[in-house]
């Protein structure tokens, strides 16, 4: 498995961070976040690229899929929030597929957008959008 999660954070950590209450970006989910804005970016989905790698015993290439989740106390803010995460992201050649905001039962006072993005890596570490 090519794991570079971590990097991917840490890359897109400083354009995102500073946006959020203190330490709410994470890399893990927070189904109900205290303070807010929050955000979390994990990666959900690490899969061989099957048609790239070739008949070594070590994977070549990998597609990944990331979710991130942007909580927010208006909508206005949690648009913005979401708008710096999605620009850093695609300075890294993360697709957007889908992104939406969804009704939050527990508490109509918090909004929250997920987004999902793909990415393809290679061993060495290089991201390239997946077409």
């Amino acid at each position: 498995m090519i794991d570079v999660e971590l990097d991917i954070f840490n890359a897109v950590y400083d354009e995102v961070a500073p946006l959020c209450a203190k330490n709410a970006f994470r890399s893990v989910h927070i189904p109900s976040p205290t303070v807010f804005p929050t955000v979390t970016l994990f990666e959900l989905d690490n899969r061989t690229d099957r048609d790239r790698n070739s008949t070594s015993d070590f994977e070549d290439f990998a597609d990944l899929t990331y979710e991130a989740h942007v909580y927010a106390t208006t909508k206005a803010e949690c648009r913005a929030v979401f708008s710096a995460l999605d620009n850093a992201l695609g300075k890294y050649n993360f697709n957007r597929f889908s992104g939406t905001f969804i009704p939050n039962l527990s508490n109509a006072q918090v909004y929250e957008y997920v987004a999902r993005y793909q990415v393809r890596v290679s061993n060495d570490g290089c991201l390239s959008r997946i077409r």
